[in-house]
């Protein structure tokens, strides 16, 4: 029986600590540095941004909201998630559209926004 309990105790752990959407204290811009990540990171994963040619240097690499100490991530939200179109929009700011998703699973989803207002 203990057994039991600690397999539903595991399974229902993501949402215990969900986190609700829209509580935060402010937004932190994050850029990053593409010829570096490209060079330690993305050559390897053959990431878009790091195709010859990108010529990308900073890129977007997020909207975060924020606390005061720490940050929301993985919350549940009730909005629409965006559009693979919508992702792709975003791989001139974000060198990737793949990016852009990931971005929006993580944090985007914790501001309480829809895609499109995010």
């Amino acid at each position: 029986m203990r057994l039991f309990h600690a397999v539903v105790l595991l399974l229902a752990a993501p949402f215990l600590w969900a986190q609700e959407a829209g509580d935060f204290d402010y937004y932190l811009l994050a850029l990053s540095w593409s010829p570096s990540w490209c060079e330690t990171t993305g050559d390897e994963r053959e990431s878009p941004e790091c195709r010859p040619g990108s010529d990308l240097g900073f890129v977007l690499h997020g909207l975060w909201p924020q606390y005061e100490a720490g940050w929301p991530e993985w919350c549940d939200t009730a909005k629409r998630d965006p559009s693979r179109r919508e992702t792709a929009a975003m791989a001139d700011l974000m060198g990737s559209g793949g990016l852009a998703w990931h971005q929006w699973q993580k944090h985007g989803r914790c501001t309480g926004l829809d895609p499109e207002d995010y």
